[in-house]
């Protein structure tokens, strides 16, 4: 059966309200099997096909109640549409570290593999070199703007699969770029005085700076990663709104 006008319209409600695409096609579907079953029904009853599907309409609803009703049960269907303010404005600033220290740590490792043949002895005489601290910082600081970006993709991606709508997405991104802001990774080379230091924290108590410097890279990325997922979204929902035109 030819799709109706009242199921275009939800479609587009759908996409609008943020539905995944492979969610619309199912909640779609699953309502036009409904609709087919209440316009059968009052068929068998002696309605005309005009008046069996006004009927059905009238059945079904609300087009915008319902889908704001199916969007919801979408979203509540996974722990992170029932969770959202945890899993989306809290738990990246747990995330963040612990990726940057599992990324730090493997790049360290490998460096240490690759560059110094696991020689400690080898390691600490070339972290004393300028050189060879150049080396490690960019692995530490390449390690933290790689974790801040991982997770903001990584969350735009969850949110989006848990049909939550664009609002945390915009959460994500933000808390995210306020971490970055707000904090920084600090290595500093080995001194007679002191042992090879590197340190994670606030950027006011973090030694030597006596005064807060923004981390203006960290808080690019994930507003970056923002604008790139709202076009992904936004041009995705135009594709599939052409191809079902089509």
């Amino acid at each position: 059966m030819p799709e109706t006008k009242y199921l275009a319209r939800l479609r587009g409600r759908l996409l609008d309200l943020g539905c995944p695409i492979f969610q619309v096609r199912r909640l779609v579907r699953e309502v036009a099997d409904h609709r087919d079953d209440l316009l059968r029904s009052a068929v068998t009853e002696g309605c005309s096909a005009p008046e069996a599907e006004a009927r059905a309409d009238g059945q079904l609803g609300d087009l915008l109640d319902l889908a704001e009703r199916l969007s919801m049960e979408a979203r509540r269907s996974s722990w992170w549409g029932r969770h959202s303010f945890v899993g989306f404005g809290l738990l990246p600033l747990v995330v963040i570290p612990v990726l940057w220290g599992m990324l730090t740590a493997l790049a360290l490792m490998l460096e240490f593999a690759v560059a110094y043949g696991l020689n400690w002895d080898r390691l600490h005489a070339a972290v004393g070199r300028p050189d060879g601290f150049h080396h490690v910082s960019m692995a530490v600081q390449g390690a933290d703007y790689i974790a801040i970006a991982l997770v903001a993709l990584l969350f735009c991606w969850v949110t989006y699969r848990a049909a939550a709508s664009f609002k945390w997405t915009v959460t994500v991104c933000v808390v995210s770029a306020l971490y970055g802001l707000l904090t920084c990774v600090l290595i500093q080379p080995h001194r007679a005085d002191t042992m090879h230091n590197l340190t994670l924290g606030f950027g006011a108590h973090l030694p030597p700076y006596s005064i807060w410097t923004p981390q203006l890279i960290r808080f690019a990325i994930p507003l970056v990663i923002l604008g790139l997922a709202h076009a992904f979204q936004r041009q995705a929902a135009h594709r599939f709104r052409d191809s079902v035109a089509d």
